[in-house]
């Protein structure tokens, strides 16, 4: 089956005639005919009663021509996608990320993006995921990476890591070559951590409460490049996602028990109309998770 048959169905139910239909398509009435005709015997159905001079649908037909408006509905809100992305030529994208994302992940998708529109530019703003999440709700933004924790009805998230909290520590750490690490074992032990206000930190918090362990903190700072500089230098563990451990050779990473693990996503407001560069990023980033697949 193809488009052109379920387009030139299309119309002739809607116009209830042939020849007009034949018009309207700039087409021969036999070939009209003919289409509809091979349309049928794909499906084994006959959708359009042809004993009257009107041309009528059958049961089968108004099922048919609903899932045919559909289809074709989909086919040019596609093409109308694929030809804004083709002519994205200008623009600036601008996003909010927290800064591991920033530092370890976005670069793979900008520098994809980019590349494919050398006439765009990006501006990238550093900040926690749930302050992210808050100026999303209030239009100070179009779009933010944020977690995928509870429901968030307001807003369209596109899925983009899901991956697991490790403790990082200096390559030559005595845990170092540990499998795994129970977090009762945190007890006392010098860290150096994100500010509370960062969802990983609040996550690795919750978790010391429930078990009553209290970490000693050495440093409190959402710049990232401190607390691994800090790691390195043995000044303290820390927690991250293993994207950094696998960028960062002089700081191993060993698994939490029990799990912890973070998932993330690009998102938008709902019903938020994006300025043409980003809705084209989010667009690039959809079609790009589908290859992956």
């Amino acid at each position: 089956m193809d488009i052109r048959k379920l387009q030139i169905f299309e119309a002739v139910a809607r116009l209830q005639n042939f020849s007009r239909a034949a018009e309207e398509l700039h087409m021969a009435q036999p070939a009209v005919s003919i289409a509809v005709q091979k349309l049928e015997n794909e499906l084994e159905l006959r959708l359009l009663d042809r004993e009257s001079r009107k041309v009528r649908l059958t049961a089968e037909g108004e099922e048919a021509l609903q899932r045919a408006r559909q289809i074709l509905f989909q086919v040019d809100e596609l093409t109308h996608h694929m030809r804004d992305l083709s002519e994205l030529a200008s623009g600036e994208l601008t996003i909010a990320c927290p800064s591991m994302l920033a530092t370890y992940h976005l670069p793979i998708l900008l520098g994809g993006f980019l590349s494919c529109y050398p006439g765009v530019s990006a501006q990238v703003t550093q900040a926690g995921t749930q302050l992210i999440e808050q100026k999303l709700l209030n239009d100070e933004i179009e779009l933010g990476i944020i977690t995928l924790d509870g429901l968030k009805p307001d807003l369209e998230i596109t899925p983009l890591i899901s991956e697991e909290v490790v403790l990082c520590m200096t390559a030559n750490h005595p845990w170092a070559k540990r499998k795994t690490i129970n977090i009762k074992e945190l007890d006392q032990q010098n860290m150096v951590l994100y500010e509370q206000d960062y969802f990983i930190r609040q996550t690795l918090d919750q978790l010391c409460r429930s078990v009553r362990v209290k970490p000693e903190i050495r440093l409190q700072t959402n710049f990232l490049p401190l607390i691994a500089r800090m790691v390195k230098d043995g000044l303290g563990l820390s927690v991250a996602l293993q994207m950094m451990v696998a960028q960062e050779p002089e700081i191993s990473g060993v698994a939490l028990r029990p799990a912890i693990k973070i998932e993330m996503g690009i998102a938008k407001r709902v019903g938020r109309q994006l300025s043409r560069a980003n809705q084209g990023f989010l667009d690039w980033i959809t079609i790009e998770r589908k290859k992956d697949k």
